[in-house]
C-alpha cells in the first residue's frame, strides 16, 4: 500500500516549524542545559526598532541560541537571567552572529528581562 521513505535531509535537523513556532526534533545539549525532544519555542523575537539591525540570516542563525534560551526562562527556578543570556549570546556567536551586534543583544535582552521581573 505504502511506500516507506527515507529522509536523510530532515533526519538531520534539529527544528522544524510547528503551528507554535519551531519544535526540537532531537535532544540539544549546551555546557549545563539540556533542552529535550519535542520543546516548542517561538524562535528569535526581536523588538522594535532592533529588528533593522538584524538581516534575516542573523535571525535564522538565531533559532538554536533562542530555543536554549527559551528554556531556561520557563525554568526560572534552575537558570539565572545573566547566565541564559550569555548562553543565548554565545550560542549565535557560534552559529555566525558577529560580536558587535552579540554584545548588543546582550545589553537588550538583560534590560528586557529585568524590565519583566526576572532577577
Amino acid at each position: 500500500m505504502g511506500r516507506i521513505t527515507s529522509y536523510p535531509y530532515l533526519n538531520s535537523l534539529d527544528f522544524a516549524l510547528c503551528e507554535f513556532g519551531y519544535v526540537s526534533l532531537r535532544k540539544q545539549t549546551f555546557r549545563n542545559v539540556t533542552v529535550p525532544k519535542g520543546f516548542i519555542f517561538d524562535g528569535v523575537t526581536v523588538k522594535a526598532p532592533f529588528t533593522m539591525l538584524f538581516s534575516q540570516k542573523n535571525l535564522r542563525n538565531g533559532v538554536r541560541a533562542s530555543c536554549f534560551h527559551d528554556f531556561m526562562c520557563e525554568h526560572k527556578n534552575k537558570f539565572k537571567r545573566r547566565e541564559a543570556t550569555k548562553v543565548l549570546c554565545e550560542i549565535w556567536q557560534d552559529d555566525g552572529l558577529g560580536k558587535v551586534k552579540a554584545t548588543l543583544v546582550f545589553a537588550c535582552v538583560e534590560f528586557y528581562q529585568f524590565l519583566k521581573g526576572w532577577r
